[in-house]
C-alpha cells in the first residue's frame, strides 16, 4: 500500500500550461522528494466525460490503495469527486485532503450547500490565501488550513541584479485572456509613452494565448513597443523575467488566488504592479515588493508607472526584498504544513 495517491489533472503526455496542471505536477514531485516516489501515486483527471465513467473505480482504487488521498479539483470535478470519495471513504476510513488551486473555493460553497456539507467531511482543506481561509471560516469550516501557492525556481541572488536603462521594460507573465488585465496594461504603457513623449516603457506579453479572437483584436495595429513573446518553460522564467523593470498584474479574473506569476517575479527580483484584487495585497506589500492599484483603474497604473520611471531608484530595494521573500513558496517548503497532516503523524 502507498503512503499517499494524488488525484489530480495532469494531462500526462501534454504540454498543458494552465495553473491547474502545473499547481498538481509541482506539489506532485515536492511529496514524491519528501517521501520518495515510491509512496506516492498519482491518478489523472484528464479525458473528459471519458475520465468521468471510471471515476467510481478510481477512486474505489484510491480508497484501497492509499492512507492518504490527496484530491486537486478545479470546479466542475470537485461537484462529483468529494461527495463520491466521502460516501465510499465510510467504509475505507482513509485521510482525506483537498489541495484548492485558485480563490474560487468560497464563492461556491457559498452557493452550493450541498456540496458545503461534503467538504466539511474532508480531514483537511488547503488554501491559498488568508483572505479564503477567513472566508471559509465564516461558513463553518473548521478543517481549512493554509498552503500558499509554490513553484521550484531558481531563485536570483542579489549580486546578480541587472541594471535597468530607457526603455524601461515590463511584461505580463500569466495566460492571455481579458480577465487577467492584459488590456488595461497595453492601455497603460501607451499612454505613458505618449505623455512623456517618447518609448519609455516597452511591454512584453508571454503566456497561453486562450482568447485568440479577443488578442488578436487587441495586438492589430499595436505599436512596435508592444509585443507577444509566446510562451516560455517553466524552469526558464527566472532567466527571462530578471531582465524585466516590473510586472504588470492588472487582473480581474474571478478564480484568482495566489497566482504563480507572483513567485516568478519575486524569484527573479522584479517588483509587481498589481490591481488591488482578491488576494493580491496579501503577497505584493505596498511599497516593498511591488504597488497595488484599483481594479480597472488605468489612470492609477499610468501613474504609478510614471512615478516610478521619474524616480527608478525607488524599486532597487523593493528588488531585494522580491528576492528574500521568494524562499518562502519553495515546494519543499510549502509542502511541510501537509506533511503534518498526513495519517500517523
Amino acid at each position: 500500500m502507498k503512503k499517499v495517491i494524488i488525484l489530480g489533472h495532469f494531462a500526462l503526455g501534454t504540454n498543458n500550461l494552465n495553473g491547474q496542471t502545473i499547481k498538481t505536477k509541482i506539489i506532485t514531485e515536492a511529496l514524491q522528494d519528501q517521501l520518495s516516489s515510491r509512496e506516492v501515486g498519482i491518478e489523472d483527471t484528464a479525458g473528459g466525460w471519458r475520465f468521468l465513467l471510471r471515476l467510481p473505480l478510481v477512486v474505489l482504487r484510491m480508497l484501497r490503495g492509499a492512507e492518504d488521498i490527496v484530491i486537486l479539483p478545479a470546479y466542475k470535478g470537485v461537484r462529483v469527486i468529494v461527495p463520491m470519495l466521502v460516501c465510499l471513504n465510510v467504509f475505507f476510513h482513509r485521510h482525506l485532503h483537498y489541495v484548492v488551486i485558485g480563490g474560487w473555493l468560497p464563492d461556491y460553497t457559498q452557493r452550493l450547500p450541498l456540496l458545503r456539507f461534503f467538504l466539511k467531511h474532508i480531514h483537511h482543506i488547503y488554501v491559498e490565501t488568508h483572505s479564503m481561509l477567513q472566508d471559509m471560516e465564516r461558513q463553518h469550516f473548521t478543517n481549512v488550513c493554509i498552503m500558499p501557492n509554490c513553484k521550484p525556481l531558481s531563485i536570483l541572488s542579489e549580486d546578480q541584479l541587472p541594471p535597468h536603462n530607457l526603455p524601461y521594460k515590463l511584461c505580463t507573465f500569466s495566460r492571455v485572456f481579458k480577465e487577467k488585465g492584459i488590456g488595461e496594461a497595453v492601455d497603460a504603457v501607451k499612454r505613458c509613452n505618449e505623455q512623456f513623449g517618447s518609448t519609455v516603457f516597452e511591454l512584453d506579453i508571454y503566456g497561453q494565448i486562450e482568447q485568440k479572437e479577443w488578442f488578436d483584436n487587441l495586438m492589430r495595429n499595436q505599436p512596435s513597443f508592444i509585443a507577444y513573446r509566446g510562451t516560455i518553460p517553466a524552469n526558464q522564467s527566472t532567466d527571462v523575467l530578471q531582465n524585466y523593470f516590473a510586472l504588470l498584474f492588472p487582473t480581474f479574473y474571478k478564480g484568482e488566488g495566489f497566482a504563480g506569476t507572483l513567485i516568478d517575479a519575486m524569484a527573479a527580483g522584479v517588483p509587481v504592479f498589481a490591481s488591488d484584487w482578491h488576494s493580491n495585497a496579501e503577497i505584493v506589500e505596498e511599497g516593498r515588493t511591488g504597488f497595488l492599484f484599483p481594479v480597472h483603474s488605468v489612470d492609477a497604473l499610468v501613474k504609478i508607472l510614471i512615478k516610478t520611471a521619474e524616480q527608478p531608484d525607488i524599486l532597487q530595494q523593493m528588488r531585494v526584498i522580491c528576492i528574500r521573500k521568494a524562499y518562502q513558496f519553495l515546494p519543499d517548503v510549502v509542502v511541510q504544513t501537509f506533511l503534518r497532516n498526513l495519517s500517523g503523524q
